[in-house]
């Protein structure tokens, strides 16, 4: 979770892909399956998180990608130690030949495996796109600032640089999955870099900090987008992944350019 803080009000911003058709082929995949494991030290949520992440890769595969997907980490505050732990949206920021465009869950359940494990399961319709040419004028932002745990109400921020003159625009995901447009939110609010020129964000009538009610630790995303050119966009209308890449879809492939910064708030 996200607040975000002006002298005239309060905003809760809550806080993680993705892909213009055109020379693309879109794949739709009806009742696609995927289970995880549930071990002893995790949520079922974190088990249908990976569940997801697994119906993720089945797609991409049917679809006839199958490239090396990788995977990020976050550091999870358990009694006080710190631990490595696999995050599961990863394959959607992944540079692969093709993307997830659209994913809908149909329903979860849970099994018992034949060695008493139990299994959480996830069916979903998912689309894909299959890219037909190569990325040749993406331009990479450097983003800097942004660390990867934050204790919770912390402020945050970051310096933004671009090698070339670019339009940038910066999405909040929070821990279930909610997007929503952190920058610009209105037309007011400049969003071209300028050549090697770095811009900080929040500028100073705003401040950016962040918040979860969350005991465990709540992990979240900066998703950050940059063209060539300006894109009309509706912050209302950004809540979800498939509205985020309803938006997304309308950007040239070979032209843009996403990368995430994933964080951890924590409680202490």
């Amino acid at each position: 979770m996200f607040l975000q803080k002006t002298s005239y009000r309060l905003l809760t911003l809550f806080i993680l892909v993705s892909f213009n058709l055109i020379s693309q082929k879109e794949v739709r995949l009806n009742d696609l399956s995927a289970c995880a494991v549930l071990h002893s030290n995790e949520t079922v949520e974190e088990a249908r998180k990976a569940a997801v992440f697994n119906v993720k890769l089945v797609a991409l595969q049917e679809a006839g990608i199958s490239e090396l997907i990788t995977s990020n980490q976050f550091f999870d505050v358990k009694k006080g130690s710190s631990t490595d732990k696999d995050t599961y949206y990863e394959a959607t920021f992944a540079d692969l030949k093709g993307e997830i465009s659209k994913f809908d869950v149909i329903s979860y359940n849970q099994t018992v495996g034949e060695t008493g494990e139990v299994n959480v399961c996830v069916k979903a319709n998912v689309s894909v796109v299959k890219f037909d040419a190569e990325p040749k004028d993406r331009i990479n932002l450097l983003v800097e600032g942004v660390d990867s745990r934050y204790k919770n109400g912390d402020p945050i921020s970051m310096k933004i640089t671009s090698p070339k003159s670019a339009y940038y625009w910066v999405f909040l995901i929070d821990g279930e999955g909610n997007y929503s447009l952190l920058y610009p939110q209105n037309i007011q609010q400049p969003n071209l870099l300028a050549s090697n020129q770095a811009v900080s964000l929040p500028d100073k009538s705003v401040y950016w900090n962040v918040n979860t009610t969350q005991k465990q630790g709540e992990k979240n995303s900066l998703l950050l987008v940059s063209y060539p050119e300006n894109a009309a966009i509706n912050p209302a209308q950004i809540t979800d992944f498939n509205s985020w890449a309803a938006w997304y879809n309308q950007l040239n492939y070979t032209s843009r350019s996403k990368q995430i910064k994933n964080f951890l708030i924590f409680n202490p």
